[in-house]
């Protein structure tokens, strides 16, 4: 069987992963979330790409100035989100340009701050209050927490991901009633039921026949141990003489 696409994405992301292991560029919420392939509204490959564009991101930010900013990437579909803080207004439009280079980019959301980096403090405050609209999303039936993706940067929440302009309504509001949040920021791609709705039944044909190739080479693997079992079979049974 040959290494699928997805395979070599993910490896390749693993690998640039630990290359900026001691970066100051911080890769964004794919990496604090796991979420399943299977569940997210996203294809198998757009989660990879997503996942090689942050990591890439994250490197070539931390190969420049901004050894002294604080900085995460966020990637939904190529459109990518840079916040945190920055030392000026030059570096700010430097990082978009950086971001803006990189392979499978379709838009860069450039919402660093130019300001004094935020403390160990606020940070956590802003992991623990991005944790709290995530259960929240989860506890309401309307809408689907793996469709979209949640930041948090010194109290603004910035949501990310495809959704229906109902499921923006709802999304932005339960976001903004969480404690810790004093802004909402929509980077949604709106697209319609039925465009959804299309997506859903590619989606599940895609499961199919996933689930249908690794049936087949199930059955052809056992197909084998068995005829390799008869043959062992065969070689050590002989006729008993009373």
């Amino acid at each position: 069987m040959k290494p699928s696409r997805i395979a070599i994405l993910l490896f390749v992301t693993s690998s640039l992963l630990m290359s900026t292991a001691c970066a100051p560029v911080l890769i964004g919420s794919a990496a604090v979330t796991g979420v399943s392939v299977a569940a997210d509204r996203r294809s198998a490959g757009a989660v990879a790409n997503d996942g090689v564009i942050e990591a890439k991101s994250a490197m070539h930010l931390s190969q420049t100035n901004f050894a002294s900013s604080h900085i995460t990437t966020t990637s939904y579909e190529g459109n990518v989100l840079l916040s945190g803080e920055i030392d000026s207004e030059a570096s700010k439009q430097k990082a978009t340009e950086i971001v803006k280079s990189i392979n499978e980019v379709n838009k860069v959301y450039n919402e660093l701050a130019v300001q004094a980096n935020s403390s160990l403090t606020t940070r956590m405050n802003d992991s623990i209050t991005a944790s709290k609209v995530r259960a929240a999303l989860l506890d309401n039936k309307q809408v689907t927490l793996t469709s979209i993706k949640v930041v948090v940067d010194r109290g603004i929440c910035y949501l990310l991901g495809t959704v229906t302009q109902t499921e923006a309504e709802i999304i932005s509001k339960i976001a903004s009633r969480v404690p810790g949040v004093v802004q909402v920021v929509r980077l949604f791609t709106i697209i319609t039921p039925e465009e959804l709705e299309k997506r859903q039944l590619i989606d599940s044909k895609l499961q199919q026949n996933e689930a249908a190739e690794v049936t087949e080479g199930t059955t052809e693997e056992n197909g084998k141990l068995t005829s390799e079992e008869g043959a062992t079979e065969e070689v050590s049974v002989s006729p008993v003489k009373l």
